[in-house]
């Protein structure tokens, strides 16, 4: 297993993050890969869009109902751009505006306005309707209403068994990377029980499985292959990059250098911006978002 090498580009990435932070001027990093594309922070919760939404929403309406947050949460990221969510607003569970969320998307759409996100790819699956009225009618109305009889929400404290049932309605099945998403955001909320709080990044929640599970992607299926050794990143499957993952938390004991504990979605998250490094590092492809980290 290349752990070292897997733990350097991560190390590099969170050391652009910090020099940042810390205003230095340009370049953050030597390596001319960092400086050009762009890449995830190691932490989620230091990304621009949930640093907005935390401070906007997540932490004035911490402690709404399980449904009512989950709702925004899957509205929020949906679209995945801050600008919309400030647009729309918190959405009471009972009287989610779903033609007023729709009709406000077309309208900055035809004005050229931020709606959706580019960090990830929504498909419409198929159906012949404009992205906005797939995602609210099916997508979210689906959830709407799948949450009125899912006693469930109430229940547990299992980030897998609430992902496992999202993943049934339509628009968060496939790999999983929505459910993931929106779930992600609960934490940043009083959504799963006693709160958590840190000096440098504010207050959380965790499900009980929080340390001990995580849904993985393709991408992070690839870079667990090239931690294996396979330079052309063959995906692999999903038991065995579980297993990488649950090896690599283990390891950082011996190659982090900081008090910030990675979690097993950490680690997902940062295999698959392995996976886009060594792309370009080994000129199998590029990145689709550049990124002016050098002067």
């Amino acid at each position: 297993m290349f752990a070292h090498k897997f733990y350097r580009f991560v190390k590099a990435r969170e050391m652009v993050r910090r020099n940042k932070a810390a205003g230095y001027p340009k370049p953050w990093t030597d390596d001319t890969i960092l400086q050009n594309y762009k890449f995830t922070n190691v932490h989620r919760h230091h990304d621009r869009t949930s640093h907005e939404l935390r401070n906007e929403f997540y932490g004035k309406y911490f402690n709404a109902d399980r449904k009512e947050v989950l709702m925004n949460c899957a509205l929020f990221r949906y679209f995945g751009t801050w600008e919309f969510a400030k647009e729309i607003g918190w959405q009471e569970y009972e009287t989610f505006d779903f033609e007023g969320i729709k009709e406000t998307a077309a309208e900055r759409l035809a004005a050229k306005q931020r709606v959706f996100t580019g960090a990830y790819v929504i498909t419409n699956q198929g159906i012949s309707a404009p992205k906005q009225e797939v995602v609210v009618d099916i997508f979210l109305k689906g959830l709407w209403e799948e949450l009125q009889t899912w006693k469930l929400i109430e229940t547990t404290n299992s980030w897998k068994e609430v992902s496992d049932h999202m993943r049934k309605t339509k628009g968060f099945g496939g790999s999983g990377f929505m459910a993931k998403e929106i779930l992600l955001d609960t934490t940043y909320t009083g959504f799963w029980g006693d709160p958590v709080e840190d000096e440098v990044d504010g207050t959380f929640t965790f499900p009980d499985d929080w340390w001990t599970y995580t849904p993985v992607g393709p991408g992070a299926r690839r870079g667990a292959a090239r931690v294996l050794g396979d330079e052309k990143a063959m995906a692999i499957g999903e038991a065995k990059t579980q297993e990488v993952i649950k090896d690599l938390y283990d390891l950082q004991k011996d190659y982090w250098f900081s008090d910030d504990r990675l979690a097993p979605h950490d680690i997902q998250f940062q295999l698959c911006e392995f996976d886009k490094y060594e792309r370009v590092r080994l000129g199998q492809g590029r990145p689709r978002s550049k990124y002016n980290g050098r002067v």
